[in-house]
This record gives C-alpha cells, structure tokens and sequence, in this order.
C-alpha cells in the first residue's frame, strides 16, 4: 500500500485509470484472505476511491463509481461505510457545478443497490432539498433524474415526499424546468397507481399539453403516446427500471419488452426538494411550495382498491390552486400590458352617434360574465391560502367531485378523454401546431395507444391512423409499416382485414425505405389472415423482387427469410406455382448472403412438397437444368453442392430420392474443372453424405462414394486434397465463411 500511495498522485491519466481499475479486484482478494491483509478495503482502498469520485478527469471518475457500485454489489461496503463516507461526497458533486450530473447519476445508480430504506434515509431528504435551490440548473438537473429515484424509493415516501415536490417543479415558472418535467413524467407514471395516473399525472399533462411555450408543449406531445400506454395495466406490468421502461406480460411472464426511454429523452440528473415541515406551512405564502399531506397516501404494500381517494382529491384541488394562481398571474401582467396596448391617445377620435356592433358587445358582456365567475374562487384561495393551504383545499368538494371523463375499456374506466382527444390531434399537425415532426412520434406510439384503448375503441382511432398512412414523410410511414404487423396482433382477424388490408396494401407499393419496414414482418401479418386473404398475397410476393436500387442485396435477403417462414402456410400447389419460381430465383442470386438464405427457403419448400412426388419431381428437375446445365456460371454448379449438404443435414430429403435425383450430378461435379466446385462437393460428400451411411444411402452408393473421395485425393488442389480426406483427419476443423461481396471461403484450422 505504501507503493501504491506514491502513484495515487500520479499526474499521467493512463496511469490513474489504470489502478481505480484494478482496486475492486484486490479489496475482493483481501476480503477472502483478512487473517493475511486485514482491513485493507477500509483502511487505504476506500480513500483512494473517494478521491478519485473527485478527480478532474472523467474517466477517471467514472471508473471510480464503477468501482463503488461493483464494490456495493459484491457486499464489502456497509450501511455505515456508505451513509457517513460515500453519502457526503455524492451530497458535494450533487452541489457542484461541474460535477452535478455525475452526482445524480451516481446516486441513481447506488440507489437500486442499497435498497429503499437506505435510499430514504441518506438520499431523499438531501434529493428533495435541491429541488428548492434557485440555481436554475440545479432544479434541471433534479428534474431529469425523477424517475429513478421514483423507483428507488417505497411507495409511502414516493406519494408523501417526491410527488408533491414533483407537482411544484411541474408548475415552475421557467419553461425549461417544466420541460424537463414532461421529459420524466413516463418514468415517474410507472412508479405510480393507476388512480394517481388518471387523476392527478393525467392532469399535469394536459397542463403541459396547454402550456405557454412552444417546447413545453411540443415535449408534452412528443411523450403523450407513451404515456397513455403506461394505463395498459391488463395486458402488462409497466416498471421503470435503471433508464427503462419494462413491460411485462401478466398473460405469459416469460414475455417482456425493455424501452430504453433515454432514446426519446436524454437524462440526466436527479431530483432533491424540501418538503415543508407542519409547523412551517402555517406561516408560508408561497404557492409554489410541496404539499403537507396530513394523512398517509399509501402504506408499504396495501393494496391500489385501498387508495384514499380523500388525498387525492387533496392533491388535485392543490393543483388546481396552483394553476389558478399562474393564471391570475398572467392575468395581471395581460392587464398591465393591455393598459398601455389600448392607450386612448393611440387610437382614432369615434364619433359618439356610430352605432355598437351588436356581436362585439354580446361577446363582452359574455367575457365580463366569465371573469366575475372566475375571479371569485381565485381571490377566497388566495385570502385562505395564507392560513392553511390544505384545511381550504380539502374543503372544495365541488372541484374533488368533478373527475375527467374517462374511456371505458373492457368495461373499466381506464384513460382520461382528453389525453386520448389531444393523441387524436397529433395526427393533424396544422391544428396541433407542432410541425409535421410531432407525426413521427404519433406513428411510433399508435399500437401501444390501440393497446391500452382495446380494439372496442378503434373506431376513434382509426381515421387518425388512415390520415398519418398517407403522410408525405416517408419516415412516418416507414414507421407505421414496421408496426402495422403489432396492430393486426392487437385488432384481431375481422378488423385487420377490414380497416388493415388496404393500407398495408398500399405500403407495398410504396418506397423501398416504406416497403422493408412490411416485409421485415411479412409472415406475421400473413398468419393473422384468413387462407382466404392470405392467397390473394401470394402473386403479389414477386414484386418485392423489384427494388428502386438493385444493389440493395438486404432487400432480397429479407425476402428470402419471409419466404421461409410463410412456405407452410400454403397448400403444395400454390407453393410450387408462386414461392418456388422466386425461390430459384434467390437461389441463382449473384450476393452469396442471399445464396446463403436461400439454400434454407429452398430446404424448406423441398420438405413441404416431398408428399407430393409430381411436384417434387418437377423442382428437382428445376434444379438441375438452372444450377447444373449453365456451364458459364460456376457459382450455381457450387450452389448446388452446398444444396445438397443443407438437404441433408437438415433430413429433408430420403437417401433414396437423393441417389436417384442429385447424387449423379454431384458425381459429375467431382471432375469440375473449377476448384472452388470441387471444394463445395468434397466437403458435402465427406461431411454430410458419408457419415449417413449405408442405411441411409445404401452399401452400393456408399462405395461410390468413397471411390469418388479416393479419386479427389489426388486432386490438383491441396485444399480439396484436404477436404477428400476430412473423414480420415478428425482433429481438422473446416468452416464455411460467406463474404456478401464474394463468394464462399473455405477456411482450414489445425
């Protein structure tokens, strides 16, 4: 440790780097061995690694908290070490301006390790006491890391302490807080139950949705899909784990989709507020302050139907109270503006006898009625603001009592109307005033929202999804065409067939940027249909084949593997009359990662018509005329070989059939006078033919074989020399690599 000491100073990076890397594996050795090193951990490791949390170089420092968590994992750091030594200096970068993000994130990460009870006791009040801070890039940098001390936390503290606090900094007064506010409101919703997702997340949204700026609101819109995705409680578990959204299956747990929602939104930071103490709140005039629940939200493991609705009802009569204040507000500063806009001396003399335009002055008299209705509740929560914020609040039962209207789905009253109206208004970017961008991020959230809505809500989704398909940007329906095939899963046979069919139709004859996103997911449209629509597919498969560039091989390639995957979806007839003209086709392909595939859709389609002997007689004899016959091409008389080794190894193909069919032109092969065929067929006689042996093939074409491998010894060619005799050279390891530009290598290692 002394040596080590003198190079913790080391002014090289490389050299710091590279011993914070190398701390976590020894404090493991001297942990297992403390009657030989006693407690080195505690005792030099642990200050090392605390200076260098600190360290001006950030890998250094990343390294270091690497080495914390990796340290907390294995179980060497405990609660004391972690709440009196690693707490201060995380409490130091979190207030730092140059190290806040790496703070935050530091702590979100150690959070999930040390459990909640610790998270609450070292971190939740420290977190929720910079939420308060006037530093605007403190509050940011809490903001955008809500969600995962959301999840870090019990429930308890999570709906008493951090959601209060998280409707204050949503209704802060600088736009770029209460953006970052909308950026973690999916994280922080799937912490939440589903009472508080519709009556009180719901409603902070739609605030946003109708917020004064411009980027406020376009983050609101951007996020509203996975939103309202996170009420799909009956299909899935909605989590929010380490910067992902997880959604499970409750109908099969095997079954689950990790989100990365840092891909919409980059988070950083955490969040840390003060809540006001009981005897502080008496005397606190300020609106913009955390709530005091009086009664507990919800205990450690209760269960959701338990929910006091009382809090609550509390809590968005405090919202309410919040945005009538911003809006009285507002209303003063339009009336001082509106002072010196309308100022007499700026307009015209108007002659008294000009008569009042009547719908002018009905429309005032309107307005005036409405500001006396309105101004009312403002001034009396103003006036008992001051005394007790929440006695007044609990007492306006006509606000608790009025509770959005909600869509029913399976017969439960599952997402508020006005998130699902304003998902509608995405679809129209003129009328949301969002830009045409905002339909990208509408047509990649449309089938999680069918989802949650159920297919007995379609009908309000489906001229929405009809007027974002004939989008002019290419990339919207590229984005819809990859998901068309979910939504068929969601909506079921009639209605796929119904309300799907003709757009799907069209993406077929769309770009190829549209085209790739239908066919990546062609075979799993195909089995929702009935046999009836899935025929009327079948003469349309060719046109995939043409592509705007013909260089786009993937394209092909992709054909290929759907081609594989829908052959037995069909009857023998159909398949030889459509899929196995485009399977030659492929197989004949001038890329070999196309060859590749094909070999197997080719495989395929010889098993499916094997019961039938005319049309397998009839492929087989395809096969030979355009892989054997054309002696310009040596590349397909290779296909061929490797055919035959994929027939036989994947067992599609009777030893009988194969003698009689394809062994005589793989004879003739033998003596071809290019290598790389000789190559192909010594390696499919040695490798797949005779270890099948004389059962399969018989004694007599056994023998032939092997007198051909004998003759192909003495081949030119070392490597097919090498190849004859692979049967005899067990210890000789031969694999196939395929160049995409090339063709196929063979590739020997001893």
């Amino acid at each position: 440790m002394q040596s080590v000491q003198q190079i913790v100073e080391d002014p090289d990076v490389q050299v710091r780097l590279d011993l914070i890397d190398q701390l976590p594996h020894v404090a493991t050795i001297c942990h297992e061995a403390p009657h030989l090193f006693g407690d080195v951990l505690h005792d030099h490791l642990l200050g090392i690694i605390i200076k260098y949390l600190r360290d001006q170089d950030n890998q250094v420092r990343m390294l270091a908290q690497t080495a914390v968590l990796t340290l907390t994992k294995e179980g060497l750091l405990d609660n004391h070490t972690i709440e009196f030594k690693l707490c201060p200096i995380i409490e130091i970068l979190c207030s730092s301006v140059d190290y806040i993000h790496f703070g935050f994130s530091f702590m979100n990460k150690l959070a999930p390790l040390i459990g909640k009870e610790l998270t609450e006791k070292i971190f939740l009040d420290r977190y929720i006491a910079l939420c308060e801070d006037e530093e605007l890039y403190v509050r940011k940098a809490c903001v955008s890391h809500f969600g995962g001390l959301c999840a870090a936390v019990g429930r308890r503290a999570l709906f008493r302490k951090l959601f209060p606090v998280f409707v204050d900094l949503c209704c802060d007064k600088v736009w770029g807080i209460r953006k970052a506010c909308v950026e973690v409101m999916v994280p922080v919703s799937c912490c939440m139950t589903l009472q508080h997702r519709q009556l009180l997340l719901a409603e902070l949204l739609n605030m946003h949705l109708n917020d004064e700026s411009k980027w406020v609101r376009m983050s609101a819109f951007q996020i509203l899909g996975p939103f309202i995705s996170t009420f799909a409680k009956e299909y899935t578990e909605v989590t929010y784990q380490r910067g992902e959204i997880v959604f499970t299956s409750q109908r099969d747990t095997r079954f689950s989709i990790r989100y990365a929602y840092e891909g919409i939104f980059r988070t950083k930071g955490a969040i840390q507020n003060r809540i006001l103490e009981p005897e502080d709140h008496n005397t606190s005039d300020n609106f913009n302050s955390s709530v005091i629940i009086q009664k507990p939200i919800y205990e450690e493991g209760d269960n959701e139907d338990e929910l006091q609705k009382d809090d609550i009802s509390r809590m968005r009569a405090y919202i309410a109270m919040i945005q009538r204040k911003h809006s009285m507000d507002d209303q003063n500063n339009q009336t001082t503006d509106d002072a010196e806009k309308y100022n007499p001396f700026l307009y015209y003399y108007i002659a008294p006898d000009l008569p009042p335009d009547d719908e002018l002055v009905e429309a005032a008299r309107k307005s005036a009625a409405q500001k006396s209705v309105d101004w009312k509740p403002m001034t009396d929560t103003t006036a008992s603001s001051k005394a007790s914020p929440l006695d007044d609040i609990s007492k306006e039962e006509e606000y608790s009592a009025n509770e959005p209207e909600m869509m029913i789905v399976n017969g439960q009253k599952v997402v508020p109307w006005h998130l699902v109206n304003s998902f509608l208004i995405m679809a129209v970017p003129e009328y949301s005033g969002m830009g045409a961008d905002i339909l990208h991020h509408c047509a990649f959230s449309f089938p999680a929202v069918v989802l949650t809505l159920g297919k007995e809500n379609w009908p309000y989704l489906q001229s929405a999804y009809q007027s974002i398909a004939s989008a002019n940007e290419w990339k919207v329906r590229r984005t819809l065409a990859s998901s068309i095939h979910e939504l068929a899963i969601i909506l079921g046979q009639e209605l796929t067939t119904t309300d799907l069919i003709p757009i799907y139709d069209e993406f077929i004859k769309d770009l190829d940027e549209v085209r790739i996103g239908v066919l990546k997911h062609l075979s799993t449209f195909l089995n929702i249909l009935k046999p009836v629509d899935q025929r009327q597919y079948l003469p349309r498969l060719k046109e995939f084949l043409a592509t705007d560039n013909e260089s786009n091989w993937r394209f092909r390639a992709e054909l290929a593997t759907q081609l594989l995957e829908i052959v037995n979806l069909f009857d023998p007839v159909d398949v030889e009359r459509h899929i196995v003209p485009l399977s030659l086709k492929l197989l004949r392909d001038k890329v070999a990662a196309v060859r590749h595939v094909a070999l197997s859709l080719v495989t395929q389609v010889v098993a499916h018509l094997s019961d039938n002997e005319r049309l397998v007689l009839s492929l087989f004899h395809k096969l030979n005329f355009q892989l054997i016959m054309n002696k310009m091409q040596w590349v397909r008389r290779q296909t061929f070989a490797l055919l035959c080794a994929k027939l036989i190894s994947s067992n599609a193909i009777s030893g009988d059939r194969f003698s009689q069919e394809l062994l005589p032109n793989l004879f003739k092969l033998c003596s071809d006078k290019v290598p790389n065929v000789r190559l192909a067929v010594a390696r499919t006689l040695s490798k797949n033919v005779i270890p099948m042996g004389p059962k399969w093939l018989g004694m007599e074409r056994i023998e032939a074989v092997e007198k051909r491998l004998r003759k192909m010894r003495s081949d030119p060619d070392r490597d097919v020399r090498v190849l004859a005799r692979v049967d005899m050279c067990p210890y000789l390891d031969i694999s196939l690599q395929i160049n995409p530009n090339n063709q196929e290598i063979y590739y020997f290692n001893q």
